[in-house]
């Protein structure tokens, strides 16, 4: 079986600069070989990106955790077969501690979450740079560190896998 990220590669249809003009469902494709026992988490789930990975990966037998901090675009999710849905700021350590706390094991945690400034670092307010770091990166660490013990190899046979899509 390919590695995973090999397979996910495919999710990103599209690589416009910008925001794609595509509707989504022509930009975003996922074709897997999911074993049915993968347990997943999802980063951003709620639309986009996230939300196709989400229901793409639930399609193909993966048990998916949807997370976002959109409840009401996340409670779209929870009609379908597979996904469960928890309302979750990724920028919030007690959040995610508290999250983390309730997993036993874990295959793929896949961090979507993330914001680009539009514009030059001349028009970003330092706020904007603040916000930035602590989604993109300072959120990355916080998750990766909570749930890498759910990961390791010796819980269980397969390897886990930590994936990150970002602007």
């Amino acid at each position: 079986m390919l590695q995973l990220q090999d397979r996910i590669s495919s999710i990103v249809g599209c690589h416009c600069p910008g925001p794609c003009a595509k509707p989504l469902n022509t930009r975003v494709q996922l074709k897997l070989q999911v074993p049915l026992w993968v347990d997943l988490i999802l980063t951003a789930a709620a639309q986009g990106i996230g939300r196709a990975a989400a229901l793409a990966f639930a399609r193909e037998g993966a048990k998916v955790i949807a997370t976002d901090i959109n409840e009401s675009k996340l409670q779209e999710l929870e009609e379908y077969p597979g996904i469960q849905i928890r309302t979750l700021d990724v920028t919030k350590k007690k959040q995610i501690d508290q999250f983390a706390s309730e997993i036993e094991r874990l295959d793929v945690l896949f961090n979507l979450a993330s914001f680009v400034h539009h514009g030059t670092i001349l028009d970003c307010e330092e706020k904007d740079w603040n916000f930035s770091m602590n989604l993109n990166v300072r959120s990355m660490y916080l998750m990766i560190k909570a749930f890498l013990p759910k990961l390791c190899p010796e819980r269980h046979a397969q390897r886990g896998e930590v994936i990150y899509l970002g602007h």
